[in-house]
């Protein structure tokens, strides 16, 4: 009669149930961990970004405006160096510039794009993108001269301190103090401009943003050079009354070097944490990696061990046999539902790692992510084959047809040392979407044998050709050191054995038996020509499709997957 889970000493079963909580209970913080910190990183790098340069827009649209108010005043003085005044152009295209950062910071915060980074951010960004709505209205208002330069300068505020409200923003208190002095600016330029001057008002609230801009800088030092001296020298003659008469020309001399150094400040903070973020990022991403994959092994050994344990059927009792249907219950179905929840994490994990490289530059930093999405990816290998092996289908799956050259060259991307493995033999020709994965993980098992029983100095060649019948054959060869007459007919049999071998032996050429025997694809091994072994996989001419146009380019396969 034969074995099933029924008949495992119930001891082991239990011990493997808490093996396998163990293992979620240390693998799930480790991946949403690590997912966190690229959430953090990718905040920092491009929400950030867009946020702050929604900021400046905002900034410099308000400074025009309220120049803009003042433009129609006979008795108005532009400040030093501004030809702009009374001029359009300049207010124009600095409200285009504000349209399309807030297009731009939108755009992330919608659908899937907004999972990449982290809530609290997000909203943020979203309550700014809501702020922007407004726009329109004080523009109506300052185009037709209705509105009060006190009513301007508060929308603009509100507008801005919604975007700096964002938790992770960088260099969020230099990007603070900035927005102090922008509105300082915006408020002087347009004081001291008219007949009159600063008024008690201006003057109470220069105070006011002069107080919050030191504050700010307090919390964060900065070097700003000479400048500062001698900004708060003239606001001390605005504030007292003292000397003659502060001139547009003269705030414009001190505010600007001041704004330029803060602006470059913040801009080295934020490259700053971004290179913070990078190595947090990535240490997490590999040990959530090596817990994922260790883990797996470890539960997939038992497993094997498990069944492999199960004693002689029992002695006959009055009690009905459970059916097949009971056994579906036990633990296959949840070791199965396991691996999906995995895969679903390591796939989403490869997704932020793939926009990560996408956005960076540094080589180091970018070849250190290189490596964990190797790891994420090699991970992923095992979850999917460990949910085959259970009987199950992973939600991965393909509805195109895929170059035969984009799925050798996937299964090499799946193994270590990949740098080894030759692609450059591959006859054009396409497999059917749905045996995409399958044959893909059956390739990286012989392609992983090769790299492992091969010297390090040598290459593992692949390469493919159309067979007469309309089918395909693709071959793995290597230069190591073979396999014997006995060791070759052992792992015809391990392959055609639904059976796992005993002791988990020869476990890669079950799981290429149990991928192949899901396609009726056919796996011959010999010795090669020149030495080492060669493997011949004959895919069957009902998975073989025309070259289409969506088949014809370079897919990757690890985000092609619908």
């Amino acid at each position: 009669m034969k074995r099933g889970w029924r008949d495992v000493d119930p001891r082991l079963g239990a011990g493997l149930m808490l093996l396998v909580v163990l293992w979620l209970a240390a693998t799930v913080p480790a991946v949403l961990g690590a997912a966190g910190r690229i959430q953090e990183r990718s905040t920092a790098d491009r929400l950030g970004s867009a946020v702050d340069a929604t900021v400046v827009a905002l900034q410099e649209e308000r400074r025009l405006s309220a120049a803009a108010l003042t433009a129609g005043d006979p008795a108005a003085t532009p400040a030093a160096g501004d030809d702009t005044a009374g001029d359009p152009a300049p207010l124009a295209a600095a409200r285009e510039r504000t349209d399309l950062a807030g297009a731009d910071l939108s755009s992330l915060t919608e659908g899937l794009r907004s999972h990449v980074y982290t809530a609290e951010a997000v909203d943020a960004a979203r309550g700014l993108v809501s702020r922007l709505g407004t726009l329109d209205t004080i523009r109506g208002r300052v185009d037709d001269r209705t509105a009060e330069s006190a009513e301007l300068l508060a929308a603009y505020r509100a507008m801005i301190a919604a975007g700096l409200s964002m938790p992770e923003l960088p260099g969020g208190s230099l990007a603070r103090a900035r927005e102090a002095l922008s509105e300082e600016d915006a408020l002087l330029r347009t004081a001291l401009a008219t007949r009159d001057g600063a008024g008690d008002a201006e003057s109470l609230r220069v105070g006011s943003l002069a107080g919050e801009r030191r504050a700010w800088l307090a919390a964060a030092p900065a070097d700003l050079g000479t400048t500062v001296p001698a900004l708060e020298a003239v606001e001390q003659r605005l504030l007292l009354a003292e000397g003659e008469r502060v001139a547009p020309a003269d705030w414009a001399d001190v505010a600007d070097p001041v704004s330029a150094a803060l602006r470059d400040a913040q801009t080295r903070a934020v490259h700053d944490a971004v290179s913070a973020a990078t190595p947090p990022a990535i240490g997490t991403t590999v040990w959530a990696g090596m817990i994922a994959g260790v883990g797996l092994v470890a539960v997939i050994g038992v497993l094997v061990a498990a069944r492999r344990s199960a004693g002689a059927p029992a002695a006959a009792t009055t009690r009905e046999p459970e059916s097949d249907a009971g056994q579906d219950r036990g633990l296959q179905p949840l070791l199965v539902d396991m691996h999906r929840r995995n895969q679903r994490l390591v796939h989403r994990l490869l997704r932020l790692l793939d926009g990560l490289e996408r956005r960076q530059c540094e080589d180091e930093t970018l070849e250190q992510l290189y490596r964990a999405d190797h790891l994420a990816t090699r991970v992923r290998r095992n979850v999917e084959k460990a949910i085959t092996l259970s009987g199950g289908t992973p939600g991965r799956q393909w509805h195109q047809p895929m170059p035969l050259g984009e799925v050798v060259r996937g299964a090499a991307a799946e193994v270590d040392d990949y740098m080894r493995v030759s692609t450059a033999q591959i006859e054009p020709a396409a497999l059917s979407g749905d045996a995409v994965l399958e044959v893909t993980h059956l390739l990286a098992e012989l392609i992983d044998n090769a790299i492992t029983y091969s010297p390090a100095e040598t290459r593992v060649r692949t390469g493919g050709e159309r067979d007469e019948d309309g089918g395909y054959t693709v071959t793995v060869t290597d230069a190591g050191p073979g396999m014997s007459d006995l060791d070759l007919e052992n792992a015809r049999q391990v392959m055609t054995d639904p059976e796992p071998p005993a002791g988990g032996l020869w476990s890669g050429f079950y799981a290429v038996g149990r991928f192949a025997a899901r396609w009726e694809i056919d796996v011959r091994l010999a010795r090669g020509a020149a030495g080492g072994l060669a493997a011949e996989v004959r895919i069957p001419a009902d998975l073989m499709t025309e070259m289409s146009d969506t088949a014809t380019t370079s897919v990757d396969l690890s985000v092609a997957a619908h």
